[in-house]
């Protein structure tokens, strides 16, 4: 079986997510039972199919435990005048397809839309002879199968404790939420020191070093094949005090 030589970036998604979600990945492609999908990783390090068995039986208690999973609440003070003001326009322009908080879609936006990045979806995921094999194997049979359906964009995922899960977009490219609702904020070339972490609480997203040019394996190059940080235009039409509110609301979430 033929593997592509290129390298996919992916950001891991919060574990708490996955208790609304339908679809398993940034594409939703995994469908059915998640735990095959999460033990999929371990068939690296077992010896043989009986094993695998036995590590089989233990993941519906992994997967029990991930749903019990809740998203930290914002440690800070948040300004409920701005909080309710930001929450009608989250209403007006983003519950329709990231939810309320309470419900949650599960909508696949087509990549015509959204207008992110489309390396992720376009590559592995969409490989027949890796899709064609998931599906016809041990993972998509017995009571609790497993099945891969590609689709050409991304799902919008849910939003509870967004607040911390910068850096944001399927490939980590855009480092805080403020730049999420404004793309002309968004930098081309940019760093994070990870021995000194520290958390932006206002703008919501790692604090970060903006540079002129990529400076080895550190700097996140948007230039790269599957790193773009494009799409997801839907803030821009928002007033700065508006993506203030949208902000302020989201710390709620």
């Amino acid at each position: 079986m033929k593997i592509p030589e290129a390298v996919i970036p992916s950001d891991v998604p919060a574990w708490w997510l996955v208790k609304k979600k339908h679809g398993m990945f940034y594409n939703g492609f995994g469908r059915g039972d998640f735990g095959r999908f999460l033990m999929a990783s371990n068939l690296l390090t077992v010896n043989d199919t009986s094993e695998s068995v036995e590590v089989d039986s233990h993941f519906n208690n992994v997967l029990a435990y991930l749903k019990t999973i809740v998203p930290p609440k914002y440690p800070k003070p948040i300004n409920k005048q701005l909080a309710k003001a930001g929450g009608v326009i989250y209403v007006q322009n983003c519950s329709k397809c990231h939810g309320n908080g309470e419900e949650y879609p599960n909508l696949l936006i087509p990549e015509s839309e959204i207008k992110t990045d489309s390396f992720l979806y376009k590559s592995n995921y969409q490989n027949p002879q890796f899709v064609n094999w998931f599906n016809n194997s041990w993972f998509a049979k017995g009571d609790h199968a497993a099945r891969l359906e590609p689709f050409n964009g991304y799902i919008a995922p849910p939003l509870d404790g967004v607040w911390i899960t910068a850096p944001y977009f399927h490939n980590g490219s855009v480092p805080t939420l403020e730049a999420v609702l404004n793309s002309k904020l968004r930098p081309q070339y940019w760093s994070r020191d990870f021995d000194n972490l520290e958390y932006d609480y206002d703008k919501l997203g790692w604090k970060y070093s903006v540079q002129q040019v990529p400076v080895g394996t550190n700097t996140y190059n948007t230039d790269l094949e599957g790193y773009g940080n494009y799409g997801h235009y839907f803030g821009d039409h928002l007033t700065d005090m508006e993506r203030k509110e949208v902000i302020e609301y989201l710390k709620t979430l």
